[in-house]
């Protein structure tokens, strides 16, 4: 868990849990949002999504079973700095001395299940890969372990041994992305959230010509506003006609008995009509 000084201390330089967003591969943040965050001038977020709390509360849980299960004795250390690279931090979960390893703590939903392999392989998924290549870089520890809960019940152990060409392409992205908000040159946005974080508002009476690629792109919007509007009143006419048909029954079957359709009353007193899969 990070302590509020360790959350300082990322505002000093690049983080492993950084490297993920500034390689693009995080799906919570980009690397425009986290150049504004690294240059305070947006706030990080103090509020916890719900895995994000009881990830925080399964730490020492987790971080004990792989102690037991390894029988290692396993060190907490405050914020290490790279010893060539003082903008590259890391704030780790624990190290192995006598393995000289690096421990990564997490907790996965059910739904990530399968982008972990096999446990004990190294078949990691790349987001967390590269945060403990980053760890390994910085420490220069010889390998580094992740212990992970998956779904509450399952817990899994995996292996990254050093690769140093991944290590090369992280510390390349890490100084250029540093370069970068030392010198007050923002990364290109690669959404409408950048976008709207970019330019928060308009500048009155100002208007701007139509480009070649925007007329095309323009066709592309309006052709596609116009089918999502006949698929929905396609999807109205069959939805229509199936609950025509249902009635008052409670689910829709097929000839196996499967259910399909589910056209139950809710506390509110009204009826959620849901195909098998929706939420």
């Amino acid at each position: 868990m990070i302590t509020e000084q360790q959350r300082k201390e990322r505002m000093k330089g690049i983080g492993g849990s950084d490297m993920p967003i500034i390689l693009g591969l995080s799906r919570y943040k980009t690397p425009y949002q986290l150049y504004l965050e690294k240059k305070g001038i947006l706030s990080t977020s103090d509020e916890m999504s719900q895995l994000q709390y009881w990830g925080n509360r399964l730490e020492d849980v987790i971080r004990d079973e792989f102690a037991d299960r390894n029988n290692v004795l396993i060190q907490t250390p405050d914020t290490i700095i790279h010893p060539f690279y003082d903008f590259m931090r890391a704030n780790i979960d624990g190290y192995i001395s006598e393995w000289d390893a690096v421990l990564e703590v997490k907790c996965s939903t059910q739904y990530m299940a399968n982008e972990w392999g096999e446990s004990g392989s190294d078949n990691i998924p790349m987001s967390y890969l590269v945060q403990v290549a980053h760890y390994c870089s910085v420490m220069n520890a010889s390998s580094a372990y992740i212990a992970v809960l998956v779904g509450g019940h399952d817990y899994r152990q995996y292996k990254y041994t050093r690769d140093f060409q991944l290590e090369k392409t992280i510390i390349d992205s890490a100084h250029e992305f540093w370069d970068a908000i030392k010198n007050d040159n923002p990364p290109a946005p690669i959404n409408q959230i950048d976008l709207k974080k970019m330019f928060p508002r308009h500048k009155q009476e100002k208007s701007i010509n139509m480009s070649t690629d925007i007329s095309h792109h323009l066709k592309i919007l309006n052709d596609s506003r116009e089918k999502i509007k006949e698929l929905q009143e396609i999807e109205e006419e069959s939805r229509f006609v199936i609950m025509k048909h249902m009635q008052d029954a409670e689910c829709l079957t097929n000839e196996e008995g499967i259910p399909l359709i589910t056209w139950k009353t809710n506390k509110r007193g009204s009826r959620a009509f849901l195909l098998k899969g929706e939420k």
